[in-house]
């Protein structure tokens, strides 16, 4: 794949094969760059690029949100299809095994041979030369064996997504992710930039708003309470500088692409929040500490405070295993939750509680057919408790159920 058996006196990134034929001016800056790193990068980018093109119910779910396709080039946006190992050299031989561990190495491959973004949509972040430095990868669905849901690559080394070789202008809009950007250039909008994920702001980042002299951002993260909180924190880093920050005000649990999907004329509708934007230094601490708890009294059903806790244990840093480990049991007790016809938080009761740990002494193993070990029920248990302890701290639950079941069940 990367390195032939070309003689040593070669520099390693001329020696360097590619397993997708990569463009010209791209071999060409990689060779003259001296880095073999680089080229190997651009290879593995360039293969999920041309996976992307095979899936095209993944494009599909790009276009379904309202990204014009044309950025998929424009951005090489690509697709972990789990086929990249294919195109190695048998882990067995010498130049296979130096491969792998030059992939691992960069991060792009796990220890265990699996691909960091397998089953991820792929975006990358370019430097000013237009060379892959980081990526941010989606993956569509939550799934059981690789739950992470959000990955980053290399996230505090990036610049703002959609900064390649050009000046920023004066005012700019900043989001958290690269689909709300993409979105929002589909639309029409072309001062867009954006970070990697809600906690991606970083001293590049900084730097690039300060160096190009932007004077004005509109910080779009989501409306919740993390979003929130870290737009604040950008605000004052910002702010420190001379940069003016305003904060532009989505619906309640909104991103910029929900917003986007729940609007006919994107450009417009998102200008009118562009004009409404509240202007940080005018007290917009207090107001998001109000926002908030707005937000949070919107939570009443179970699979929405669900969805809160896991999205807090992300946004924590918590372990992709952790937070996937956690989802599983919470889902389990929705489901029984739901059979019984429990669909609020505010019905959860010691009763409920003290029935669903009955139900696990009974529940099997979909896979072996034999009833779950008391060590699983255990975990079954504890996250339930996790969860409600999280909801009575934020005050969406006034009471804490389950204090009286067993010691060890509910802690």
């Amino acid at each position: 794949m990367y390195q032939t058996n070309s003689t040593n006196n070669l520099n390693s990134a001329t020696r360097a094969k590619s397993f997708v034929p990569l463009p010209h001016h791209v071999r060409e800056r990689a060779t003259e760059a001296h880095d073999p790193d680089l080229l190997v990068i651009e290879q593995v980018f360039d293969h999920y690029h041309q996976a992307l093109k095979m899936h095209p119910k993944v494009v599909d779910m790009l276009v379904s949100r309202k990204i014009d396709p044309k950025y998929i080039d424009h951005f090489r946006v690509g697709f972990s299809d789990r086929t990249l190992g294919f195109e190695l050299q048998s882990p067995k031989s010498l130049l296979g095994s130096q491969n792998r561990g030059h992939l691992q190495r960069l991060g792009l491959l796990k220890g265990s041979g699996h691909e960091f973004f397998r089953g991820a949509l792929v975006i990358p972040y370019c430097n000013s030369a237009g060379q892959v430095v980081g990526a941010y990868g989606r993956r569509p669905l939550h799934q059981r064996r690789t739950p992470a849901y959000h990955l980053y690559w290399n996230a505090q080394q990036v610049s703002l997504f959609n900064t390649t070789a050009q000046t920023l202008p004066d005012a700019v809009i900043l989001c958290k992710s690269v689909l709300d950007a993409m979105t929002l250039l589909s639309s029409g909008i072309d001062n867009v930039v954006a970070t990697m994920g809600i906690q991606g702001f970083n001293e590049q980042q900084h730097s690039r708003l300060f160096e190009d002299g932007v004077r004005r951002v509109h910080i779009a993260f989501d409306n919740s309470p993390s979003g929130n909180h870290y737009a604040l924190l950008v605000a004052q880093a910002l702010d420190a500088m001379g940069i003016e920050c305003y904060r532009v005000i989505l619906p309640l649990g909104f991103d910029v692409n929900r917003f986007a999907m729940s609007q006919t004329d994107v450009a417009a509708s998102f200008a009118r929040r562009v004009e409404q934007a509240e202007p940080f230094k005018q007290g917009y601490g207090r107001l998001i500490n109000d926002d908030a708890n707005n937000w949070l009294r919107q939570l009443t059903t179970l699979d929405d405070c669900t969805q809160f806790y896991l999205e807090e244990l992300r946004q924590a840093g918590k372990a992709a295993r952790t937070v996937g480990s956690s989802r599983i049991h919470l889902e389990r007790f929705a489901e029984y939750c739901h059979s019984i016809g429990v669909e609020h938080v505010e019905e959860l009761t010691a009763s409920v509680l003290e029935s669903y740990r009955s139900h696990l002494t009974g529940e099997k193993n979909v896979f072996t057919g034999e009833v779950i070990s008391a060590t699983t029920q255990k975990e079954r248990m504890d996250a339930v408790a996790r969860m409600l302890a999280r909801l009575y701290y934020y005050g969406i639950i006034e009471e804490f159920p389950g204090s009286n079941t067993q010691p060890g069940m509910i802690q």
